[in-house]
């Protein structure tokens, strides 16, 4: 007689109730990261960093700069309520933002929202390798070079850096520029505009080629601007550089060459560089730090859990001080997904002073 196969008849099997309590405690450790996490992003930090500058004058000591970076559309609460709220009654003189600041398609919404929390301050501003490109050489329904995005801000208040600005302060006076103009050769690209502009003359009336020409006279009139910042400026006067990209040290050994040397005695020295586009690694760990940064931050083993100093914060190289922020939204050049893990939004208030630092 054969074995029954009837289920009724069956052995019953061993039950472990351990691995459903270890699947639920695992799932209630994601859920309760999930929810940390997410508060996290939701706020946002206010950093503060004291940098020394030989021979500060008097009337720029304590000299304070809000730095902010990589805002890329985001909204802290509706009204940046939370931007606002971190940054409380802390004092600083000008607002410094170095890029990606944009949103989708050039959207300026979370932007124009954040320039309202800055009424009676100066916000100036750079782009960023994830913003649109700031001048437009193709036919756009405008004569006007510059972008959308670039137009929007300067109506709200900002003053888009494509030169350098003036500060002054009592009887001394401290620049803000674009990191590049530092090491602009003025002459031969006075030369390549004019070339460009008698090429385009020389065709025949359209609407591309008005775009174009429309481009090539603000880069003459912007070489202009830069060339009469170089005739006012001093050996004693302070300089704040703005880029996007941090420099590296080979970038910033070659900027201090430059500017020390014969190529260009407009400058002896830059004083800070501020920087954004890591965005503190995105991803990182509890007593570990950043998994990856872009490979542009010369952090070799192919990116993967770069030291803290070279993607984020003050550091030092030839001389020359640099402030990386952590930024506030996400990069896609870390090629990581766009979420920071235990990464908390930040901006930073850097005080100037000529003492020595401990």
């Amino acid at each position: 007689m054969s074995k029954s196969h009837d289920p009724l008849f069956a052995e019953e099997r061993r039950k472990h109730p351990l691995i459903g309590f270890f699947l639920l405690l695992i799932l209630l450790i994601v859920a309760t990261l999930t929810v940390i996490n997410g508060i996290n992003n939701s706020r946002v930090d206010l950093l503060r960093e004291t940098v020394t500058v030989p021979n500060l004058p008097a009337s720029l000591e304590g000299f304070r700069i809000l730095h902010i970076s990589d805002l890329h559309g985001l909204y802290f609460g509706q009204h940046q309520e939370q931007l606002k709220a971190a940054l409380g009654g802390a004092r600083y003189d000008i607002v410094c933002v170095t890029g990606d600041i944009t949103g989708p398609d050039g959207d300026m919404g979370a932007f124009l929202e954040m320039m309202k929390l800055f009424k009676d301050k100066p916000v100036y501003f750079i782009p960023g390798d994830e913003d649109p490109s700031p001048l437009i050489a193709t036919p756009h329904g405008s004569l006007d070079a510059r972008a959308d995005y670039i137009q929007q801000a300067e109506q709200a208040g900002a003053v888009y850096l494509d030169a350098p600005v003036k500060i002054t302060r009592g009887k001394h006076t401290l620049w803000l520029a674009p990191e590049w103009i530092y090491t602009l050769d003025y002459e031969a690209s006075e030369t390549a505009y004019q070339k460009r502009l008698a090429e385009l003359k020389a065709e025949e009336a359209s609407p591309e080629r008005d775009a174009a020409i429309s481009a090539v006279n603000y880069q003459m009139n912007q070489l202009i601007r830069i060339r009469q910042a170089r005739r006012e400026t001093l050996e004693t006067d302070v300089h704040v550089a703005l880029t996007h990209h941090p420099l590296q040290t080979a970038a910033l050994q070659s900027l201090q060459e430059w500017t020390a040397s014969e190529n260009d005695g407009y400058i002896r020295t830059i004083s800070l560089v501020l920087a954004g586009h890591y965005v503190g690694g995105q991803w990182r760990l509890p007593g570990i730090g950043a998994i990856r940064a872009p490979l542009s931050a010369g952090t070799g083993n192919n990116g993967w859990f770069p030291e803290d100093q070279k993607i984020m914060g003050l550091s030092n190289v030839m001389g020359i001080p640099q402030y990386i922020s952590p930024g506030l939204g996400t990069s896609a050049a870390i090629d990581l997904p766009p979420i920071r893990i235990f990464n908390t939004p930040a901006v930073t208030v850097i005080t100037l002073t000529g003492r020595l630092l401990r």
